[in-house]
């Protein structure tokens, strides 16, 4: 990344975030908390999530719901099923009869799964249930504002 002033902005300055398959991300774990049920992000997903989610997907882009067969190529699907996992984790660890699981499902499950398969709005709004298309990123679509345009927020 190049240096530069606050005044400006060049979205070349910053890298593509890149995803791969090989997603393995690990939760730090203490010896005062619950052992995880499962090691890894992709641990996780590969051998629960998508064994247990199932929905009615579209084969055309933009229609009803979908999920991208390269779901990892989508850095904001990515993110949103990290944090499924992370909270599904703690859901598992919880004491509480399956009460933070039920939370778990209508909390975050539902709705990151609203965001997540809108084919109309949705990170993979491009793609279909066969076929994968790069979607671009929202610092991709964007304008900066002119200099001084915030100079009296007071930030």
């Amino acid at each position: 990344m190049t240096e530069h002033d606050e005044t400006s902005f060049d979205e070349t300055e910053f890298d593509e975030p890149t995803f791969d398959e090989g997603v393995h991300d690990e939760i730090p774990s203490t010896d005062k908390e619950k052992p995880r049920r499962f090691p890894t992000f992709d641990a996780w997903f590969d051998a629960w999530f998508s064994a247990i989610v199932s929905r009615k997907l579209s084969t055309s882009p933009g229609k009803n719901q979908v999920f991208c067969p390269s779901w990892w190529e989508h850095p904001e699907v990515v993110v949103r099923l990290h944090s499924l996992w992370t909270a599904w984790e703690s859901a598992t660890a919880a004491d509480d009869d399956g009460a933070a699981m039920s939370g778990w499902w209508v909390h975050h499950a539902d709705p990151q799964l609203r965001t997540m398969l809108d084919a109309e709005h949705g990170p993979m709004y491009r793609c279909s249930r066969d076929s994968h298309q790069n979607t671009p990123a929202l610092r991709n679509e964007f304008v900066a504002a002119p200099p001084g345009w915030f100079d009296d927020l007071g930030v």
